[in-house]
Order: structure tokens, then sequence, then C-alpha cells
């Protein structure tokens, strides 16, 4: 069988992925704190070139297999810092540095399910207490839910909050030492692994500001005419060896 034929497939495989990828950058355009998502590709001989320079990284295959074309070796988030938009809201506040909220979802048995987030858009729910534009409760000091009585505070720029010059508890905001650490769970939203480490937050809390996505939609539309592009070109080939071994079905070896 020809082997090109499986190339082209991996090929289309991987611009399907990043065709994926660049729809869900889309949409969220005009989420708080998205940060868009990037298809790594790999070829042959950039991998080979990695398992010279790092023999630690596992073989994929057995020896004396060879590769059928390109693989879609992970999918990178880029944490590039957003731009600010102003919004005057007394609970919108947009992070400048990098770093991460952290909230929580209440569990049936009472214990909380940490989460981190840059979407600063926050409310308060009908008994008074700060959550997120998802429903998820905003932390404050040692994890705990925080609780105002009114929507006219003031937000200092450590996560501070105060009501008459009354201190109402603090927004919980840590660093995280390497964010690729971090899973995203849609939208904002991130979960920590066991790998994750927190460290102290080394920016500032804008309130009344938001942070915007970080994907632009020109930029975004560009790529999606690039990958069509090239996912039409490996369709192209795969019809071409289709023609090709139909005519040596029917033409090659015929008796005339």
């Amino acid at each position: 069988m020809f082997r090109g034929l499986y190339t082209a497939y991996t090929g289309m495989r991987s611009q399907q992925e990043k065709m994926d990828t660049i729809s869900n950058n889309l949409a969220n355009v005009d989420t708080a704190g998205y940060k868009k998502d990037q298809v790594v590709s790999a070829s042959f001989k950039e991998m080979l070139t990695l398992k010279i320079n790092d023999p630690e990284v596992p073989y994929s295959t057995s020896i004396g297999k060879m590769s059928l074309g390109i693989s879609s070796q992970e999918i990178h988030t880029d944490h590039l810092q957003g731009s600010m938009k102003q919004t005057d809201e007394s609970l919108n506040i947009a992070l400048q540095g990098q770093g991460m909220i952290k909230v929580g979802r209440m569990n049936e048995d009472g214990t909380m399910t940490e989460r981190y987030t840059r979407d600063g858009s926050f409310m308060l729910d009908q008994e008074g207490r700060l959550v997120t534009s998802e429903g998820l409760f905003v932390l404050g000091e040692e994890n705990t839910v925080l609780t105002l009585d009114q929507y006219d505070v003031r937000i200092n720029k450590d996560g501070s909050i105060y009501s008459n010059e009354v201190r109402l508890g603090q927004i919980q905001i840590v660093g995280i030492e390497d964010t690729k650490t971090l899973r995203k769970e849609g939208g904002s939203l991130y979960v920590g692994t066991e790998e994750t480490v927190e460290i102290p937050f080394v920016g500032t809390a804008e309130q009344g500001f938001l942070e915007s996505s970080n994907a632009n939609s020109i930029e975004e539309m560009i790529n999606m005419i690039n990958v069509m592009r090239t996912y039409e070109s490996n369709q192209k080939i795969i019809q071409t060896y289709d023609a090709t071994m139909e005519k040596v079905v029917n033409n090659v070896g015929s008796i005339r």
C-alpha cells in the first residue's frame, strides 16, 4: 500500500485538530481572561532531534517501524497578558502580571473543589457570596468563601476588599511556578495537577477592569484559512492516490 496515502491522512488529521483549536479560540474571543490554544506539531526530523538531545524521551513506536508523517504533539496554551478593558464595575478586576484567582465549587459533602481563573467578572449571589460568571465561589484567605453585603466596595491592588474603610476580606490571588502544569477545563477555568506549585503573586489587581482574551479574531481567521488550504491539499493527494490505484487495478496487467 502507498505510504503517501497515510502520510496525507496524518496531515489531514493534524489540520483537523488545529481547526478545532482555532474554532474554540474564536468562540472565546470575548471571554474575559481567556488564553488562546495552539496545536504543536512535530515531524519525524524534529522528533529525532529531540530524541538525540534528550535520551530520556521514550520511543513511541517499536524498532523497525517508520513514521507515517506529522503528529500533534500537544496543545500549548499561550499565557500572554491580554489587554485591559475598562468596565467601571466595582466587582470587576483584571490581573496585571502572571497570576491566577482561586475559585471553588462546593461539593455535596461540603468540601471545596479548587480551580483557577483570570476571569475577574464577579457578582453576588442571593446570599451575598462573591461568585464568578460561571457560579463558582471566589475564595479568600484560607480558602474561605467571600461574603459581601453590598456592591459598593473598594478592591485594592493586592485583592483586599474594603467597604467604608472596613476590611471585608481578600481575594486569593496566587502565582503559578509553571503554567504548563495547569489543565484547561473550559473557557478561562483551569485545574491544578500534582505538579502545580503555587508561589506568591507578583502583580496587581485592577478594580473596574477586565482582562480581554488574548485571542485575536482576525489572526484566528487567517490561521483558519491556512489550515483549510493545507487540509484541502492533503485531500487532493489522497484523491490522486485513489485515482492512481484505480488505474492500477483496472488497467495494469489487463489482457488486450
